[in-house]
């Protein structure tokens, strides 16, 4: 079951190394003209609009689809139901004005444990408890111990902080990237706060991709605008590569690793040919050129051809499933002194084959987003599973000073286009 890439501190996130030869794509063939540098320029030249205009589709859909509490419209909360809220990087005024409307309004932060005790008992809320939610950061960024932390002791509420172990190590060399999660000790630290649980968000927080479609390639633009989770594990010559890949690098269709029924391998010599390229016609100038992407579409399909790529077999997808559970316990346990006991999922719910390696990892409980409330409720489900709400939905639970639905819904319809995912 153990992954042959298992490490306990991450590796750089670059990826593709563009190598020493020369790219012998650099004859110019019929139709097309020479330039510096070998960089032929095909006939015509394309966009990845379709791409652009799939991914805001796909956001608008999911909203619709996502899970909206009667609380949002004005209702009380359900009195067997504890609303449960995600937050990431968080500033700091705002999440002391959400502790404060929970303070004023007299509802009570849950651990953990508490929420899980509850839940099991189909009792509603703890004993002595008339308002309770539970609040759960992901990711574990610098952000929480700098900024989130302090917060919570002032105003002595519990949280949850669910962490990749992947991106979690110390000593390690960090880069810009890597600066953003915290160490082991601090994550040790949080946990014998008294006010934190820390627990699972899987080892890697993952992408894989699913078919050889082409999307775009990794550009000046994609690698600044996107988070460092955006960008999918890809297969270089030495192994799995995680974090923002080079410059030049394809991106295919994909789909978090814990939700996958199937991984595209693609051929890492496909990659370098097309990291290659950019790097000899002047890395990020490259694609200043109005025919960047023609460029580098013609090249791929070019190699594609001969080395186009396979789907794993449905073991090594399972034994790669399997070791997200494996590495995260191992490091807990390591690091921590404890196994993890509850597990929140990357992006969403997990597939049937990750729900039951979760049972047989001796997890609890997982937790999901919006969209899996409906999902979370279904009783053939091998462990219990909860659907989570994004913090900006807090400020409107029945009370004192209550938010406007009505500039709520507008800041997150603004923000849909912020929120494309790259490749999924």
């Amino acid at each position: 079951m153990a992954s042959p890439q298992k490490h306990d501190s991450p590796r750089p996130a670059h990826s593709v190394t563009p190598g020493g030869s020369r790219l012998s794509d650099g004859n110019a063939a019929p139709g097309r003209s020479r330039v510096p540098g070998s960089c032929a320029v095909p006939a015509s030249s394309g966009a990845p609009g379709r791409v652009r205009a799939g991914r805001a589709v796909r956001s608008v859909l999911g909203a619709l689809r996502t899970h909206y509490p009667g609380f949002v419209l004005g209702l009380p909360v359900r009195k067997d139901s504890i609303p449960v809220f995600i937050y990431h990087d968080v500033e700091r005024d705002r999440l002391a004005g959400d502790l404060e409307f929970l303070r004023r309004n007299r509802y009570r932060t849950l651990s953990l444990g508490e929420f899980a005790a509850a839940a099991a008992a189909k009792s509603g809320l703890p004993r002595g408890c008339g308002r309770c939610v539970l609040l759960t950061f992901d990711d574990a960024r610098s952000n929480f111990h700098d900024t989130a932390l302090p917060v919570l002791r002032e105003f002595e509420a519990r949280a949850t902080l669910f962490a990749p172990t992947y991106w979690i190590g110390d000593p390690f060399p960090r880069t810009a990237d890597m600066e953003r999660f915290m160490t082991w000790d601090q994550l040790r630290s949080s946990a014998q706060s008294g006010l934190v649980d820390v627990q699972s968000h899987a080892h890697r927080h993952a992408l894989v991709y699913t078919s050889g479609r082409l999307l775009e390639f990794a550009n000046p633009r994609t690698l600044a605008g996107y988070d460092i989770y955006d960008w999918p594990m890809r297969n270089g010559y030495a192994g799995e590569e995680l974090g923002r890949p080079a410059l030049g690098t394809p991106i295919y269709a994909a789909t978090p690793l814990l939700s996958a029924s199937r991984r595209f391998v693609e051929d890492p010599e496909v990659a370098a040919a097309c990291v290659r390229l950019v790097s000899r016609c002047g890395d990020a100038a490259f694609f200043e050129r109005p025919d960047n992407a023609a460029l580098l579409r013609r090249l791929h399909a070019r190699r594609a051809r001969t080395s186009p790529g396979h789907l794993s077999e449905h073991g090594s997808l399972r034994e790669l499933v399997a070791s997200e559970f494996e590495h995260s316990r191992d490091l807990f346990q390591k690091h921590l002194g404890y196994a993890p006991r509850y597990l929140a999922y990357p992006w969403m719910m997990g597939s049937a084959l990750s729900l039951q390696l979760a049972k047989e990892f001796a997890l609890e409980a997982v937790f999901g987003v919006a969209l899996d409330f409906g999902r979370a409720r279904r009783p053939d489900l091998p462990l219990s599973a909860f659907g989570r709400l994004k913090s900006d939905w807090l400020r409107l639970l029945p009370g004192s000073g209550r938010g406007s639905l009505l500039a709520i819904a507008a800041g997150k319809v603004a923000g849909i286009s912020k929120t494309q995912h790259l490749a999924h």
